[in-house]
């Protein structure tokens, strides 16, 4: 435990773990007593990247079920309210996202335990203040992932073995149905029938693009590739590990900056680019 005169005791050792979160599941029992959970990512379900970055969660009754407790993770399922995109089921939204969170103790710093009063438990936001800590672990929370760290795990297959870019593909097919999508597919490469087009980048919207067909390690589609002849339809291929991004605009013409403030940047893997630029050809 660590002591100061001007500060509460609180927890430090990962080993602590599970006797905290063990009396979290009893204070769950209780709709007066709230939790802040911090950690630098968990593992979910229900989602084509399975790991996200933080992993802030507010534990109190109604807002979580299930609650595991492993040698090494914390689990449980909870729910977050997003706004899907177009093409996507209950569009325009808002839509509840069910789904159940693991949290390795080895990326989770900090637990807070706050007793509510009768204005706090009708209030919207809940102030954790440093009174509530009840567990800190200062080497966990150095250990904070870099950009480059966050870009690899959202690039990663998911356990299932299924490529992540069948589900953000799918969502793309789904957004073709309304004109003023665009999507852009940077490329390394990518077949056409006159051979490899290198550092090719595809175009696809409406009227851009037909027969578009998934496969488990790749994707065709038939665009046009001749500019002189727009009534020309020309089938390519792409492999998932020659994509290195997938982005969503509003028109052909994209500022990346403009286009992650609005949450366009759907798939992101610059490790393809890096191999790409170190071997000089494909990954």
């Amino acid at each position: 435990m660590y002591t100061s005169p001007d500060q509460p005791a609180y927890a430090t050792d990962l080993a602590q773990l599970p006797a905290l979160l063990q009396q979290l599941i009893a204070d769950l029992a209780d709709p007066t007593v709230t939790y802040l959970l911090g950690g630098h990512y968990y593992e979910r379900t229900n989602h084509p990247r399975y790991r996200h970055f933080p992993a802030v969660f507010a534990l109190r009754q109604g807002e979580v079920a299930n609650v595991e407790i492993g040698s090494d993770f914390v689990a449980f399922d909870t729910e977050l309210v997003r706004y899907p995109e177009r093409g996507e089921p209950d569009y325009p939204g808002p839509l509840a996202d069910h789904f159940r969170a693991t949290v390795p103790f080895a990326q989770l710093y900090q637990l807070c335990r706050k007793q509510l009063t009768p204005v706090e438990q009708t209030a919207e936001k809940v102030d954790y203040g440093p009174d509530t800590v009840i567990y800190y672990n200062a080497e966990v929370y150095k250990r904070y992932p870099t950009p480059a760290d966050i870009n690899q795990a959202y690039a990663a297959a998911p356990p299932s073995g299924e490529h992540p870019l069948v589900a953000v593909l799918t969502a793309v097919e789904a957004g073709l149905a309304d004109p003023t999508n665009h999507f852009l597919i940077n490329t390394t490469a990518f077949e056409s029938p006159a051979g490899p087009v290198l550092f090719g980048m595809l175009h696809l919207q409406t009227d851009t693009v037909r027969d578009l067909v998934m496969e488990a390690d790749g994707f065709t589609c038939s665009v046009h590739l001749d500019p002189d002849d727009r009534r020309r339809w020309s089938t390519v291929r792409v492999a998932f590990a020659q994509v290195w991004q997938v982005l969503h605009s509003d028109g052909p013409q994209v500022d990346l900056e403009e286009v992650e403030e609005a949450g366009g940047l759907l798939y992101d893997a610059p490790d393809v680019l890096s191999a790409y630029a170190r071997q000089g050809r494909p990954a």
